[in-house]
């Protein structure tokens, strides 16, 4: 059996190594090597085939960080599609995102910064 991985309080707040998204707050990202995948996921005990945004976040609010930003969300999607549509995958891009609202109203700003 695997030995268990002690974390501090600050880790097991903060979400660990997936960036998280809070709603009405800027979120500086510089992300790299990004890709769709196509993944199955399970809600309610249903399986579902998802499209998922994934890539390496390096740097988040201006903090060097090794974590994973991931998002199947279709309407964050198809912000950063028109952000990313052709980029190199593996540049290195900061991105500002605002989420805004929740649930099924929530709504996103993206934009890359120079």
């Amino acid at each position: 059996m695997a030995e268990d991985k002690e974390v501090s309080w600050d880790e097991a707040i903060s979400g660990g190594n997936f960036v998280k998204l809070e709603a009405e707050e800027t979120k500086l990202i510089t992300i790299k090597n990004w890709k769709l995948v196509e993944t199955e996921k399970e809600f309610s005990g249903k399986k579902e085939t998802k499209i998922e945004f994934q890539s390496e976040c390096i740097e988040e609010d201006g903090v060097k960080v090794d974590k994973i930003f991931n998002s199947s969300s279709n309407r964050l999607k198809t912000k950063l599609r028109a952000v990313l549509e052709g980029t190199n995958q593996s540049d290195e891009l900061k991105l500002s995102i605002i989420m805004v609202g929740s649930k099924f109203s929530v709504q996103y700003s993206v934009k890359l910064v120079e």
